[in-house]
């Protein structure tokens, strides 16, 4: 054994001697402190409100997706802006846009006598005879949707409401 390491032990074994033996415990082994009822109340709080704003949040991102949806071919700045067609029968309807290139069109007939529960919805590939053309719009996978509403009462929408049915 070295000289130099012979006199480390002998200093290390001085200073050992020369503390306090057991006065203090060893950092590790010193017994943590009680978090009184308010600290965990206020903790739990914190941690409540952070969920809600989380909560809140996501959740309004969630409505916001289901909302936006996709806007009227007749609205402002949309392809057929101001075609009408809502004035139209629903085969001149369908002759327009067959014109324009929507040839992928989903017909929606709404019929019934207009009371709760009172009608039916079906979706067709071809327009009906008659009824009111509500314009729809594009849907995700590139086809157009319209709406037909042959219901007693309807009245029509846009610019032809309140005329005959066509």
């Amino acid at each position: 054994m070295d000289t130099f390491d012979t006199e480390l032990d002998g200093r290390l074994a001085a200073l050992a001697d020369r503390a306090p033996a057991g006065a203090v415990p060893p950092p590790a082994a010193r017994r943590r402190s009680h978090r009184g009822p308010l600290g965990l109340s206020m903790t739990l709080a914190a941690v409540l409100v952070l969920a809600a704003v989380a909560t809140a949040a996501a959740g309004a991102v969630v409505v916001q997706q289901l909302v936006a949806g996709a806007p009227g071919i007749e609205n402002d700045g949309q392809p057929l802006h101001g075609a009408s067609l809502e004035c139209m029968t629903p085969p001149d309807a369908a002759a327009y846009l067959s014109a324009r290139g929507y040839t992928a069109v989903v017909w929606q007939v709404e019929a019934g006598d207009g009371t709760k529960g009172g009608g039916t919805s079906v979706q067709q590939s071809t327009p009906p005879a008659h009824g009111f053309v509500v314009p729809g719009s594009v849907l995700n996978d590139g086809r157009l949707h319209m709406v037909i509403d042959q219901r007693v009462g309807a009245a029509g929408v846009g610019v032809c409401f309140g005329m005959p049915m066509p």
